[in-house]
């Protein structure tokens, strides 16, 4: 199992809470949708981070590895976490922060960046590719986080997110004997990514749990059950939305007996005959 600190917040975040598509609704129409609901996120003092959840092979072989985070062991709803870039008023023109597992070719190779890539929006647009969304409003102001990023870019000697990737890569694709990467403290490379820059910020983006592992649902966790550290720390807790529209089923049955030893059943079966000679 992986290593980590419980909450002991009673109960789940009030101000992190569901918020379900309308029919037919895209991910950029309901984040558009829940930041006209979120008004006080503003940039001047708040980041928006997004978590998507897949519903693709690689995405269940991340959302299964993250499953050791809960403690129903059940697959995580998640499988990337985005930086959100606003431009303007409207989110379809938004950019998405990430270090994806794909790397692209061409002028963005890698090295270069740290694995950072900076991606529409609108590639995460397909309810159906995607299921699970969630936003998530964090008290940091945007252009701080920003230039953070710009920093780790260009510093692969803080967090060497490419390194993460090939691990991660290699356990999704099954290579060799490559184990569940999170048992050997390596996170998910975005969200070890936004860890890091709102560490140097001094935001703790996921108590109880060391940045180099953390992960999607880490974060989740953390924006719906540490609410009460947040606070109590002397800062703002995380809010927002989300909307959960796959999982995948999974059937707990009900403890049965155990069939009686034969033994037992030839004891009860001399009883029933002793009773009816009486």
């Amino acid at each position: 199992m992986t290593r980590q600190a419980r909450s002991t917040s009673s109960t789940p975040n009030p101000d992190f809470r569901a918020l379900k598509r309308k029919r037919g609704q895209g991910n950029v129409d309901w984040c558009e949708r829940v930041r006209r609901e979120m008004r006080e996120a503003t940039p001047e003092q708040w980041s928006l981070i997004a978590l998507i959840g897949g519903a693709d092979t690689l995405s269940f072989r991340l959302r299964i590895a993250q499953s050791h985070l809960r403690p129903d062991m059940q697959p995580s709803y998640w499988s990337e976490a985005l930086l959100l870039v606003p431009e303007g008023a409207a989110l379809a023109g938004a950019r998405a922060i990430h270090v994806p597992l794909m790397q692209p070719d061409g002028p963005e190779y890698g090295p270069k960046s740290n694995g950072v890539v900076s991606t529409p929006l609108t590639a995460f647009d397909d309810a159906q590719r995607y299921p699970n969304i969630a936003l998530i409003a964090l008290p940091l102001p945007q252009a701080r986080v920003l230039a953070r990023v710009d920093a780790f870019m260009s510093s692969r000697s803080t967090l060497d997110t490419l390194e993460h990737v090939l691990r991660w890569l290699a356990f999704s694709w099954g290579v060799a004997k490559t184990g569940n990467p999170l048992h050997e403290n390596y996170g998910l490379p975005s969200a070890c990514m936004l860890e890091t820059v709102c560490a140097a910020e001094e935001f703790d983006l996921t108590p109880g749990l060391e940045s180099r592992a953390s992960c999607p649902e880490a974060i989740w966790s953390a924006a719906r059950h540490w609410h009460d550290y947040f606070i109590k720390t002397g800062g703002q807790k995380p809010f927002g939305r989300y909307a959960i529209d796959h999982a995948y089923p999974i059937m707990e049955s009900a403890r049965t007996a155990l069939p009686a030893a034969p033994q037992a059943k030839a004891a009860a079966k001399s009883a029933a005959k002793a009773g009816r000679r009486r």
